[in-house]
């Protein structure tokens, strides 16, 4: 599953490398392509990250820190940092948290589903931005390839594989089930 969702990540990825050509064509163009779409990537990826920091707290959560790529922001004591996270097995980043015990496995439920909806509601808002602008000028069409790699990243996090926002979703899911009498 796992492989799935870094093929739909890098479907959305190579798109974007791929619609961004008309602007950076050749191959002197690929270097300025890739950056971009670094950029894009980190965008969505700290977009995704902030709505599971953001439901987090609004469910009375005690947010620690929040990992975007190698950036790393603690709250207590506040900092920020560049970490090395070699070995942790996250594709992009992560929340770090503690919750009450009270109703726990709808919140764990609430704060996994909070991030790949934060990046349809950021492609569903990028969109239509792209849409006003122009789709066919450049501002547009970093608009338009946020859109498509927010709503990449967003289905690539639904895929349940260990540690994915859908392994969390469906784990807490079965969870539930099996604890009510039947």
């Amino acid at each position: 599953m796992r492989a799935l969702a870094i093929l739909i990540f890098l479907v959305t990825a190579f798109g974007v490398v791929g619609i961004l050509a008309d602007y950076f064509p050749g191959a002197a163009g690929l270097i300025p392509r890739l950056v971009i779409d670094a950029l894009l990537a980190f965008v969505a990826v700290l977009v995704h990250e902030l709505g599971h920091a953001a439901t987090a707290r609004r469910l009375g959560a005690d947010v620690h820190s929040i990992v975007v790529l190698p950036f790393e922001l603690r709250f207590r004591p506040r900092k920020l940092r560049m970490k090395w996270r070699a070995g942790h097995g996250d594709l992009g980043g992560y929340v770090a948290y503690t919750l009450d015990r009270i109703a726990a496995r709808r919140k764990h439920m609430a704060i996994a589903a909070a991030g790949p909806a934060a990046n349809l509601l950021l492609a569903l808002v990028a969109g239509l931005l792209a849409g006003k602008v122009g789709p066919q000028t450049l501002p547009g069409t970093l608009l338009g390839a946020l859109a498509m790699l927010s709503v990449g990243m967003g289905l690539a996090n639904l895929v349940p594989f260990k540690g994915s926002d859908g392994h969390q979703i469906l784990h807490r899911f079965r969870q539930g089930r099996s604890v009510r009498p039947g």
